[in-house]
């Protein structure tokens, strides 16, 4: 702990200065100024705090400093202080006074010396130190918390050793970026390696995370939990081995440790034996953390060949899982089911959730937008901005809907009146404006948490009629599944997703195609209507007038993206030239009363949509005097209105939302290239 040439005193003694509240040793929590944040006026009886009694001012100003410093950082609010933490100081300051009256800082003490001492001073006074959670583990009770918080709490205030030399690493105050929609991706925690090898490891690390940044903060926790179950293991059977003499014995006999290993299966929530997964991605650490310990020239590094030590058989073959070939997807009956319940949802995770669903950004990359990530480009489309940290591509712009751009909209003029230099500083879209993560985004476990008491508040059901379990990527996967339905080159979807490789868009392509089947069987059950010789609508279906044009059914249902039109199905083969293409500028199917031309009720949106911008064509030719658009524009709408009366009363209207073709559609793609 490096102190020497920083007086702690000074730093305190100017922060009462800036808050003269703060200084007196007699505090009224209704009177400070941060109490005007608070969500109910304190306790009466809670209201105040009384510190003169201290005799040790050296401390005692420290825990005013750390309870002041945390009330104005929104660490804490008043009524956790008053009503809870202040409940414990008393019994604190006393400790203080009668085992070390005369230490000018907490720091002065060692942490375990400290937390032994007070435990024992609390079981004399009768006072409980541990508690039974549900699990029937054990917990430390707020009087301990509370001590090992504020020593900490000092700890990282006013110790000067450099961070990368710590046995924590507090990454804001590294150069490197953070995720904070995550909160277990703030430290970097080296205890668990032995001291034999910890040194080496903050060493590497700092190469890697800090200095050459090829390596992310948040990956670096997996590092560190993977090298440390190596190194123990060195340490506790070969001790005294150096790692540049490991031979390939060491490696063999760390196999059968790690093969046998029993890991956690959060979906079970029990230990199970080390899958190959789990074996594969632990040894590709060690062997990557020993090369580069050969490719830094480093003292430690292996003298044989790394080939020598691991074998091609070592490494067990990574199967892909069923997730990854199977992405799940939110499919459009459970969407539907979430647009019919939006209200159920609190209103500041609404946006959040439909940007996921519109823009198939990840969650923590809708979460960790900033207040200028909309953009409009010169023919007036609306493009949604943001780093792709997975990827590490900054800046990625995806084309938006106008309705979802409006939803941004929003969500940035509630931010820019409500966010402050101080509440806000780096600009989030999506911020917490007071508390402990004030000035952070919000994080994916609430958003998780949020769509869980969604699915049994609005009783959103699967296929079995079980409540359906949101998973905050699945909404990604809803977004590039439907580009893949919806006819976009799969070279586009890469891109417009940031996939680093195509094998995960070519997992959306395997979905098209059981979807093109299901759409197929779907479109045959409803049934439709076509063209007869006259001219006339008539009921029939895929199947007859598959029949009708001499072609298999088999044909027809392997190639439905392809006789799939904005306004209707062509039921004629590809190969078969069209004789109406090049004759009108209307769809020649429809104004040649062709009979291929197929239409069911999947369609009916489309025709009301163009129905209405019809009717806003012909006011204006009217209002103008254009009387050949007119008169064309009038059969259009005649036809339109016919063709949606006849799929009207042919069955339900379903199909897909307008806005969902707005932004996908071959104006958007034509973008993407």
């Amino acid at each position: 702990m490096n102190l020497e040439s920083y007086n702690t005193r000074d730093i305190i003694s100017d922060f009462f200065n800036q808050n003269p509240w703060y200084k007196s040793d007699v505090w009224y929590g209704n009177e400070l100024e941060v109490a005007k944040e608070s969500r109910r006026p304190l306790n009466s009886s809670r209201n105040k705090i009384n510190y003169s009694f201290s005799k040790n001012s050296y401390i005692k100003n420290e825990i005013k400093y750390y309870f002041g410093k945390s009330l104005n950082d929104s660490l804490y609010s008043v009524i956790t202080i008053f009503e809870g933490k202040a409940h414990h100081l008393k019994r604190m300051l006393k400790f203080i006074d009668e085992y070390y009256p005369h230490r000018k800082t907490i720091l002065e003490i060692p942490k375990e010396e400290l937390m032994i001492e007070y435990t024992k001073f609390l079981v004399k006074n009768g006072i409980k130190v541990k508690s039974i959670k549900k699990n029937n583990g054990t917990a430390v009770t707020p009087p301990i918390s509370l001590m090992s918080t504020f020593y900490d709490y000092i700890y990282n205030a006013f110790d000067l050793t450099p961070e990368c030399d710590k046995d924590i690493w507090d990454g804001t105050k590294l150069p490197v970026e953070i995720d904070y929609t995550n909160t277990s991706t703030k430290k970097l925690k080296f205890t668990k390696v032995n001291q034999n090898h910890r040194q080496l490891v903050k060493k590497y690390l700092r190469i890697r995370v800090v200095e050459l940044k090829n390596l992310t903060f948040s990956i670096g926790f997996r590092y560190i939990h993977e090298l440390s179950i190596f190194l123990n293991f060195l340490n506790d059977n070969y001790p005294g081995l150096f790692i540049k003499d490991i031979e390939r014995k060491h490696i063999v006999a760390y196999l059968k440790i790690i093969k046998n290993k029993m890991i956690l299966d959060k979906t079970q929530r029990k230990k199970i034996k080390a899958t190959n997964v789990y074996i594969s991605s632990n040894l590709s650490i060690i062997r990557k953390f020993l090369v580069d310990l050969k490719v830094l020239d480093w003292k430690e590094a292996p003298t044989q060949h790394i080939e020598a030590l691991f074998l091609p058989n070592d490494n067990p073959r990574r199967t892909k899982s069923e997730s990854f070939d199977n992405p799940k997807y939110i499919p459009d009956y459970i969407w539907d089911q979430v647009v019919d319940n939006i209200h159920l949802i609190e209103d500041r995770y609404v946006p959040i959730i439909l940007i996921m669903e519109g823009s198939g950004f990840r969650g923590s990359d809708v979460l960790g937008l900033k207040i200028n990530c909309l953009e409009k480009d010169n023919k007036g489309d609306y493009w949604l901005v943001g780093d792709q940290r997975k990827v590490n591509y900054k800046n990625h712009k995806v084309p938006i809907s106008e309705e979802l751009a409006k939803v941004v909209m929003s969500q940035q003029e509630v931010c820019k009146q409500n966010s402050t230099p101080k509440n806000n500083p780096e600009g989030f879209l999506f911020v917490s404006y007071r508390g402990p993560r004030r000035g952070k985004p919000q994080t994916t476990s609430n958003l998780s948490r949020v769509l869980r008491e969604f699915a049994e508040k609005a009783n959103v059901k699967d296929v079995n009629g079980e409540i359906y379990r949101f998973k905050n990527h699945a909404f990604r996967h809803r977004y590039g599944v439907t580009l893949i339905n919806n006819g976009m080159n799969i070279v586009h979807v890469q891109r417009l997703m940031a996939h680093a490789s195509p094998e995960m868009t070519l997992a959306y392509a395997r979905i098209h195609d059981q979807t093109l089947k299901e759409a197929y069987f779907k479109a045959k059950s409803k049934g439709g209507v076509s063209f007869n010789m006259d001219g006339a609508l008539v009921k029939t279906n895929i199947d007859e007038q598959a029949i009708a044009n001499d072609l298999e059914l088999e044909w027809i249902r392997h190639n439905y993206d392809s006789i799939r039109m904005d306004h209707g199905m062509c039921i004629k083969s590809t190969k078969m030239k069209c004789d109406y293409a090049e004759k009108v500028i209307e769809p020649p199917c429809i104004a040649n009363n062709c009979r291929s031309f197929h239409v069911d009720t999947s369609f009916a949106d489309y025709y009301k949509s163009q129905i209405i911008a019809l009717e806003k064509d012909i006011q204006i030719y009217e209002e103008n005097g254009h009387t050949r658009s007119l008169e064309f524009a009038n059969k259009k709408l005649q036809n339109y209105r016919r063709i949606l009366n006849e799929i009207s009363n042919n069955g339900s209207i379903s199909g897909m939302p307008k806005e969902r073709r707005e932004y996908i559609g071959e104006e958007r793609e034509n973008s993407v290239q």
